[in-house]
């Protein structure tokens, strides 16, 4: 705080005392204007954060009256210096609000129309608890999950995802049928030649192949690089799921398109 002023005739005493909310603030009268002239009516000042030289900037400075209404309104400068007009003689607050800051104001002060003021406020360091935010969010499922979760609940017979990506990135397989006799898929007989089905062994008939949820036919050029994971249906299985368009069977691909990583 600064030391305390002299005592000009008709002026205030520096007064240093805990003010309303906690704003103290120290007022001290520099210069004691003739009646006549007016326009050196000011307040002017600087706001600290309390007990320490560390000033605020950016701080809003607002003057009420005694029935809160605003007179006037500034925000201190990169130095915590700030400037307002003094226009009335009746009695007035002085309030700093800043982000994270407690607001804080001073009690009604009383002044001389005549005076000029310069003001200390020191504004009490501990910050503004703002209301709690609760989040809930929930963590979105990729389609290919979705086809994942669905397979295993319905107890179809799945060859694993981790499975396929390890053997991918091993290079093991370019074609399909390579792929199906890599991950041992029992139930069904590879076709002999590029014009023969993949056959149900329980049935003798051709399986259908199902892409993404879609029934796509017995015939079906798949790229092995594709391919997120398989599940075998057996004809049962298959006819529930899909009806008479998978009939005796079906071997169901997701593919990397719908959450995995892209095909490059």
């Amino acid at each position: 705080m600064r030391p305390p002023a002299g005592s000009p005739l008709g002026g205030l005493m520096c007064v240093s005392e805990q003010m309303r909310s906690a704003l103290l603030v120290c007022v001290a009268l520099l210069i004691v204007l003739p009646a006549h002239d007016l326009a050196a009516q000011m307040i002017r000042g600087t706001v600290r954060a309390e007990g320490t030289e560390h000033v605020l900037q950016g701080a809003k400075i607002t003057v009420l009256d005694s029935l809160e209404r605003q007179l006037f309104a500034v925000t201190s400068d990169d130095k915590g210096r700030f400037v307002l007009p003094l226009s009335s003689g009746l009695p007035f607050k002085v309030t700093v609000k800043k982000i994270w800051w407690q607001p804080s104001s001073t009690e009604l002060i009383h002044a001389s129309v005549s005076d000029t003021l310069e003001m200390d406020l020191m504004v009490p360091m501990n910050g503004v608890v703002l209301p709690g935010v609760e989040i809930d969010a929930a963590k979105t499922t990729t389609r290919n999950q979705l086809y994942y979760d669905e397979a295993k609940r319905n107890g179809w017979k799945v060859y694993e995802p981790s499975e396929i990506a390890a053997r991918r990135e091993q290079g093991e397989f370019t074609e399909f049928e390579n792929l199906m006799r890599t991950l041992s898929v029992t139930g069904v007989r590879m076709p002999a030649t590029r014009n023969d089905c993949y056959m149900n062994l329980r049935n003798g008939k051709c399986m259908t192949f199902v892409v993404d949820g879609q029934p796509v036919g017995t015939m079906w050029v798949v790229n092995p690089a594709d391919v997120y994971f398989v599940a075998i249906l057996q004809a049962t299985q298959s006819s529930v799921q899909f009806g008479d368009k998978a009939p005796w069977g079906a071997i169901l691909i997701v593919t990397r398109m719908n959450g995995d990583k892209k095909n490059p």
